[in-house]
């Protein structure tokens, strides 16, 4: 059951009062809407937002494109800020004011908890942001390095993606930190397991490895159980909390959030497989090659209490272990493949056992599973065999489709299939689903997967021309035996 509105409009109405009371000039502005109906929300809150200096560049925004595409979004997040910046009269009466625009999507947070969380982190990105261009303001001719855009007064951050994951990191540190001072003691562990969690499963447009949280867990949980009565002395709870974050994210520089990359990312390929928790830490631990991955899957296993299977090789991608690896596992499958073939054909209309092989590698396919597959190998070895004239010369013919199926299947490099399972694995998690027509579309858009696209529409014309066959014998059959009830039951049929 997800948020309700009216306590999500409380909730945003609390966090903005709290950043208000610490920089008077920032004003966060939340747009609190429906799945898919964001657009409406926004233009419902045209007059409030009119009413703030800075709101006329937020309404009058030019570049129509950009604001389109983050209408037709569901995700809660901060976007930019619009300023208003008066120089006064002789250097007197200036006057600033910024306006951080947020959206939230209250429908996809299932607790009050799990809203608190992620208001705040995109809280800091909007104070982020806003500190970054006071201090480039006011230096001497703005000679800083900035990591935004000012276009027509609204302030769009400009993020390397390395940069981005460490304002993650920061964030939930002080979310963290805003909610611990807070009295409230159980967020931070709540919210680490909610990173967790997520890592290791599979939620649509969720991107894991830009969610560093966890790295700090254990920095976090010394400094809150020892040291976080002197902080508490202090009155401004968020302006304590800002600094809590800054000087605890900045010893996290680029290599930790490398680290949890190594971990992240295979452990979300896994988890869109099918894999479940335990199997995915058993991997990370018992067959990565990565010693960072290791023991983040050794801290998560102890912070979370799942207990990681015990693994020495998985019958499936493990994107943990080394590359030489999975491709003898991918050869290996190709070959066990190949022999239980041999056993089960005998004769000509043992071709539809082929048919249902490819059937099955193609639905695991679209799920993302691509270890084994090999279709475009035996697409031509079903056609063979369903042409064969007659069953005396079968094992001739089988023979020869082997000896095409082992020559076939060397052209199916595992280091192909591995990348387009990336690319497929990106794609099903930023939608949540994998329709055939996009993965024809990622096929043919890349000479490398000239074969396997190649493949994939022989096999499916393969399978349409067997199912028209089979309706026209059922039809042909259907049609004689209905001329053969009409014959018994004809008068002439009948004798005195």
């Amino acid at each position: 059951m997800s948020v309700d509105y009216k306590s999500a409009k409380h909730l945003c109405n609390v966090i903005r009062r709290q950043v208000d009371s610490c920089f008077s000039d920032l004003h966060m502005h939340f747009t609190i809407h429906n799945e898919n109906e964001r657009a409406k929300a926004f233009s419902a809150d045209a007059r409030e937002i009119g009413n703030h200096p800075a709101g006329k560049y937020v309404l009058r925004y030019p570049n129509v494109d950009n604001t389109q595409k983050i209408m037709e979004k569901n995700r809660t997040r901060f976007v930019s800020i619009a300023r208003y910046n008066s120089p006064g009269f002789l250097g007197f009466f200036q006057s600033n004011a910024y306006m951080a625009l947020c959206f939230v999507n209250y429908t996809r947070f299932e607790t009050l908890d799990d809203l608190r969380n992620h208001l705040l982190h995109i809280s800091w990105h909007a104070i982020a942001l806003y500190k970054e261009y006071e201090e480039y303001r006011k230096s001497k001719n703005g000679k800083i390095p900035k990591t935004f855009i000012d276009d027509h007064n609204i302030l769009i951050p400009n993020l390397t993606d390395r940069q981005l994951h460490h304002r993650n990191l920061i964030g939930d540190i002080f979310s963290a930190s805003v909610q611990t001072l807070q009295g409230r003691d159980e967020a931070f562990k709540a919210l680490s397991k909610q990173r967790i969690i997520a890592t290791l499963s599979a939620n649509v447009s969720f991107r894991a490895e830009e969610f560093p949280f966890p790295m700090c867990i254990d920095t976090l949980e010394y400094l809150f159980n020892d040291n976080i009565v002197q902080y508490k002395k202090s009155k401004r709870t968020l302006l304590t909390a800002v600094q809590i974050a800054e000087d605890i994210g900045d010893t996290y520089e680029a290599p930790s959030i490398e680290q949890w990359r190594s971990f992240s990312f295979p452990a979300q390929q896994m988890a869109w497989a099918g894999f479940d928790k335990e199997t995915i830490l058993g991997a990370a631990l018992y067959t990565g090659e990565s010693t960072y991955a290791q023991s983040i899957a050794d801290m998560i296993s102890e912070n979370i209490g799942i207990k990681p299977k015990i693994i020495t090789n998985i019958q499936d991608y493990n994107p943990f272990t080394n590359q030489e690896a999975n491709t003898r596992l991918h050869k290996k499958l190709c070959k066990e493949l190949l022999n239980n073939l041999q056993r089960r054909m005998a004769r000509r209309e043992d071709f539809k056992l082929i048919l249902e092989i490819i059937d099955k590698q193609n639905q695991a396919f679209q799920d993302g599973k691509l270890m084994g597959w090999c279709v475009p190998a035996l697409v031509p070895v079903a056609d063979m065999i369903k042409k064969c004239s007659n069953d005396d010369i079968f094992e001739n013919v089988l023979q020869d489709a082997i000896t095409l199926f082992e020559r076939e299947v060397e052209n199916i490099e595992w280091d192909t299939l591995s990348y387009l399972s990336k690319k497929l694995f990106y794609i099903k998690r930023d939608y949540g689903d994998l329709p055939w027509k996009t993965i024809l579309q990622v096929t043919s858009g890349d000479d490398e997967f000239s074969s396997i696209h190649s493949g994939l529409v022989m096999a499916q014309q393969l399978t349409e021309e067997h199912k028209a066959e089979q309706a026209k014998r059922n039809a042909d059959s259907t049609e004689k035996k209905t001329a053969n009830i009409s014959d018994f039951i004809s008068p002439h049929a009948i004798k005195r």
